[in-house]
């Protein structure tokens, strides 16, 4: 019996710090701030500035563009304080400066108050099956939504995670559960956590 309650102990711990892991994610309130309509950016690729990208390492990051945008079309569906911004409305962007003025020109095309930009970091397939993987999946993504035109951050989060077996760390079984057990997808690994990390910023619930 006590080995028991130990047990249901340890799982309920675990699920109550799963959400932590390598997951950033923060609300920042604006009490002054109404939120009208969001303009969704396509996603960027962004390595970091002294990292030297080999070719594959480039179309694994094109791909994770691709995954981010599709889950973002998926999670925020025919919303009507949404509007997804195409590649060729948005233009490109290279520094900080062109990055601001890029959302503020698509806020002020698309009538939103408040932008949504989410970059692409790592992306790794699984290596094997869902239940025989040789290699787990991994994913990295950062994302905000700036307030328009001052461009202040109303939400912003990070994560960066390679999937891990149950029994390596006890905090992984609340995922574990959700993905039965199984080596999931880089794609569904990406999807599951941007749509939690976007559930959890208070200006874009429901």
């Amino acid at each position: 019996m006590k080995l028991c309650v130990s047990i249901i102990g340890l799982l309920g711990l675990s699920v109550l710090l799963s959400s932590c892991g390598k997951m950033n994610q923060n609300d920042m309130q604006q009490p002054d701030f109404q939120l009208q309509c969001v303009a969704v950016l396509p996603a960027a690729a962004v390595a970091d500035a002294d990292q030297s990208l080999s070719i594959a390492e480039e179309q694994s990051l094109r791909q994770e563009t691709e995954t981010l945008n599709n889950s973002l079309r998926q999670y925020f569906g025919t919303r009507n304080d949404v509007k997804i911004i195409s590649q060729e409305q948005a233009g490109q962007a290279t520094s900080p400066r062109q990055v601001l003025e890029r959302a503020k020109t698509v806020a002020a095309q698309s009538g939103c108050n408040a932008v949504l930009e989410t970059s692409a970091h790592r992306y790794k397939e699984r290596v094997g099956g869902e239940y025989t993987a040789k290699e787990p999946a991994a994913a990295a993504f950062s994302w905000r939504l700036l307030a328009m035109p001052e461009g202040n951050v109303l939400c912003h989060g990070r994560f960066d995670e390679e999937q891990q077996p149950l029994f390596a760390n006890l905090l992984n079984f609340r995922r574990s559960a959700e993905n039965s057990f199984s080596w999931v997808s880089a794609e569904r690994l990406l999807s599951q956590n941007l749509h939690e990390q976007l559930a959890d910023c208070s200006y874009l619930q429901r």
